[in-house]
């Protein structure tokens, strides 16, 4: 896939990563996993959908998508494959959309951006139907080389990746679970990307994001989401 030099450029000028940009191919990235565990013909609100890559992804499975997006550039872009853009914080703003309009809400690495990601996470349950749900990608700041590079002293911010000067917030597993918890929900899937999708011996040291699945607790469950998956990780740890 050839990368789109006008996002690129769009990255170095925002200082974000190139990956929030542009669709990342590999079997194991989170846009790859986020894709494949939405079913065909879905009604889906990307939240920080940046150019649009996951929305032209999910449109060739017959799914609409609606998108969120603060950077006007990037509205354009995500125009082409997204039912509506809107250009707002989401932080900031209430969003204009109907109670129970979709299925799936996707969080693809939105999440650490976000001052306060817990209430933006609890003012979105509104908009997700009966058994719908949310799926969100969230990098992993206790990844093995973060965690030797702390026992050695060092903690340096990055251009991109885990240490992003973009990210506001940082999540290990555990407080990534708790955040969707106080956010009422509740998880029903946890996947890893990167090397812990690979390796499934202590994925959540070895994982650049954590895929994590959750329904709004006041939903009624319908039957396993497991079948509406493609995915075959664990949920262990």
């Amino acid at each position: 896939m050839e990368k789109d030099y006008d996002d690129l450029e769009a990255s170095e000028f925002m200082g974000l990563p190139e990956e929030d940009l542009s669709f990342n191919p590999w079997p194991h990235s989170p846009h790859v996993k986020i894709v494949d565990l939405i079913e065909a013909g879905k009604v889906c609100l990307d939240v920080g959908c940046a150019s649009g890559y996951i929305a032209r992804e999910l449109k060739r499975k017959k799914c609409k998508v609606y998108g969120v997006e603060i950077n006007p550039e990037l509205v354009r872009k995500a125009q082409k494959y997204c039912v509506e853009v809107l250009n707002v914080d989401v932080e900031r703003v209430r969003l204009p959309f109907k109670p129970n309009q979709f299925d799936v809400i996707i969080l693809s690495d939105i999440l650490e951006h976000l001052v306060r990601p817990d209430l933006v996470l609890s003012r979105l349950r509104r908009y997700i139907k009966p058994g719908g749900y949310v799926i969100a990608s969230i990098p992993n700041i206790a990844r093995i080389e973060v965690r030797l590079n702390l026992l050695f002293g060092s903690l340096e911010y990055q251009k991109s990746g885990i240490l992003s000067k973009s990210h506001l917030r940082f999540f290990t597993l555990k407080s990534a679970k708790n955040l969707f918890k106080i956010a009422g929900y509740q998880i029903e899937r946890i996947d890893y990307t990167g090397l812990g999708s690979i390796i499934r011996v202590f994925p959540a040291l070895f994982a650049f994001q954590f895929i994590i699945i959750a329904r709004p607790y006041s939903r009624q469950r319908p039957p396993t989401i497991a079948q509406e998956m493609h995915t075959h990780s664990n949920e262990s740890e």
